[in-house]
């Protein structure tokens, strides 16, 4: 058996995995992941608190035990806006990003859309904006076009340097458009998502430049080898291996500016 490329996973949700779930990613190429702060059932500005440090202080060195060497995004996911307190949850993330260990904002974004999603959004943009950190961009399955839109408008006006924006679970449709006013893209490689074989397509047709792969895996029924076999897919359509480090680890690394 080939040695698999080594990989780096941009989106994660590890805690919704298990052990054996990280070591068969591990196995198959993942060296290196992002975690990113998710959403849970009737979110409060403690519990949101707790989350934040569960990652950090739990998941982080639980991925690197498995062999994963890993950094986290934390901010607030558009479906775990709490009813009370984003501000002072918003207060408390500069301190998390301390340390090297936490590298972007993320994530958030617009899921269902409306004043109170939109507003969550621009706080985390500015605060982004001020730290001069990267940020992790949530797009939904439903109505992705529309809501994709939205979100670039809201970009473009919050000032963020369009180089520290990852939109990320792009498809087919709205990919092109991200790059073009100059945000990253990720495609995301989730049975609800991506196909493998539409990803190749699309990296082939778009090439690599601020173009990333991650799985979502941990959000719902994910694929946790869908990196992995996205990567042996690319490398069998007789694209170069130049060209699939980049979009499966460089470009991530790069992204989030990681040198180790």
């Amino acid at each position: 058996m080939a040695e698999p490329l080594p990989l780096f996973d941009a989106h994660l949700h590890p805690e919704a995995l298990t052990d054996q779930d990280l070591e068969s990613m591990r196995f198959f190429g993942v060296e290196q992941a992002l975690v990113v702060a998710h959403h849970f059932p009737e979110p409060t500005a403690k519990g949101l608190r707790q989350h934040f440090d569960q990652l950090v202080e739990k998941q982080l060195p639980r991925l690197e035990r498995l062999g994963i060497r890993a950094w986290a995004a934390l901010g607030v996911h558009p479906r775990c806006i709490p009813r009370r307190g984003l501000s002072e949850v918003l207060s408390h993330l500069p301190d998390y990003f301390e340390g090297g260990r936490v590298v972007a904002l993320g994530e958030t974004g617009l899921h269902a859309g409306g004043e109170e999603e939109e507003e969550a959004f621009l706080e985390q943009l500015a605060l982004a904006r001020q730290l001069k950190l990267r940020v992790v961009v949530h797009t939904p399955l439903k109505d992705k076009e529309r809501h994709t839109r939205r979100i670039l408008t809201l970009l473009r006006q919050s000032g963020l340097l369009p180089s520290r924006a990852l939109v990320d679970h792009a498809n087919a449709r709205t990919v092109r458009t991200i790059l073009e006013v100059g945000h990253w893209a990720g495609l995301t490689l989730h049975p609800e998502a991506l196909q493998a074989d539409r990803a190749v397509a699309l990296v082939r047709r778009l090439g690599s430049e601020r173009l990333v792969l991650d799985s979502d895996a941990g959000d719902g029924a994910g694929d946790i080898l869908g990196l992995a076999r996205t990567a042996n897919l690319l490398g069998k359509a007789k694209l170069s291996e130049r060209l699939v480090r980049r979009v499966t680890r460089d470009n991530a690394a790069r992204f989030f500016q990681i040198h180790d």
